[in-house]
């Protein structure tokens, strides 16, 4: 910790010079205000600053306020005492909104003046000690924010694993691919934000809507892997896996698995009433059921069947848009404003099932 002695007198200068080493402290001197800056800003040691108050040129509260907003000075810990032989109220006042910390009468009383250093050199101690704790703190809550931010996302990460488990719990007694599971969140994600969705809610049902057959846990496997027609008994047990999925997934609190419930129970509803289990129609059917539900189709269409070849994309917009010769997909089976935006975000669509490829062509999926 070093003293800067500032007066434009050399005897004065030199007496408080030699006065200040006996305390203990390292010393440099300037002759003028001017002078004194200099050495300041160059040496970031210096710290109590004896300074008189008038000098020829650059006055000394000029230098302090010249200190205290220089770059160099501005955040630095110091403390300065002016001395003067015809101080006046207006200049005492101006000191101290500075920061001066002491105003001295010349000639100074050594014994005073000793008291006033010491003072400083313990309140620089004391300052420098709290500003490193503030850092020290700083950067231990930086450190655990990185903490708190990578746990938040090996939760999240988590969580998103778990749902997926669930979802393939259900696919694992239905031969359709676990590229299935993804494709049909990506595609309830894509068309969700070509409806404006935020990506809130679009991250929602990218993670919900893959559960869309979780109902299938319930299902008798002769019923669920049966490759010929139902009969009607078995298509009754069939057309209970909606409310099965929403049963297992109502029992939850957690808005995504609220949102996945609503959607296990209603995706094969449509549009027109035609669907099941409830034959719901129009807005009584969820949105999000029925995004999932057109998605869903087009997945099935453009995938392998027992009793049909793959469709290309081109194919399927065509089968959405204009319906099957049979009348198994029609487009008064879909929310007519999410059909348009399934056509808008076509393109979108084309790229998820190309990303999500199932690795093996001849994959199959149920045919129920």
């Amino acid at each position: 910790m070093k003293v800067l002695v500032v007066d434009d007198e050399p005897d004065i200068r030199e007496e408080l010079s030699e006065f200040v080493i006996e305390l203990g402290f390292p010393v440099v001197t300037a002759g003028n205000g001017e002078e004194a800056l200099t050495l300041f800003h160059a040496d970031e040691s210096i710290a109590i600053v004896l300074s008189d108050l008038m000098m020829p040129g650059l006055n000394g509260l000029d230098m302090l306020e010249n200190m205290n907003t220089s770059p160099e000075g501005k955040n630095r810990v110091k403390q300065v005492i002016f001395m003067t032989g015809n101080g006046n109220t207006q200049s005492v006042i101006r000191a101290m909104h500075l920061g001066a910390t002491e105003f001295l009468l010349k000639p100074v009383d050594l014994d005073l003046l000793e008291q006033h250093v010491m003072a400083a050199r313990t309140y620089i101690a004391s300052e420098r000690a709290r500003k490193a704790n503030e850092v020290a703190l700083r950067e231990q809550l930086s450190y655990s924010e990185v903490e708190i931010n990578t746990l938040s996302r090996n939760v999240k990460r988590a969580y998103e694993e778990a749902l997926a488990c669930l979802a393939a719990a259900a696919e694992y007694k239905d031969p359709e691919t676990g590229q299935h599971i993804k494709r049909i969140g990506e595609y309830a994600a894509v068309l969700a934000a070509q409806m404006g969705w935020d990506e809130a809610r679009c991250d929602m049902i990218r993670l919900a809507a893959p559960l869309h057959d979780v109902g299938k846990v319930g299902m008798r496997d002769s019923v669920l892997l049966k490759e010929s027609p139902l009969t009607p008994e078995e298509a009754r047990h069939m057309r209970e896996h909606p409310d099965t999925g929403y049963k297992i997934l109502s029992m939850s609190s957690d808005p995504v698995m609220k949102m996945a419930a609503r959607i296990a129970r209603c995706h094969h509803e449509r549009w027109d009433g035609s669907g099941y289990p409830r034959g719901l129609k129009g807005t009584e059917i969820p949105i999000e059921a029925s995004i999932t539900a057109l998605v869903d189709v087009y997945d099935a269409l453009r995938s392998s069947r027992p009793y049909k070849p793959p469709f290309s994309h081109d194919e399927v917009m065509a089968t959405l848009r204009n319906g099957d010769p049979d009348g198994r997909t029609l487009p008064c089976h879909f929310r007519p404003d999410v059909l348009a935006a399934f056509f808008a975000a076509g393109e979108r669509m084309a790229e998820v099932f190309d990303k999500f490829k199932d690795d093996d062509p001849t994959a199959v999926m149920s045919t129920h």
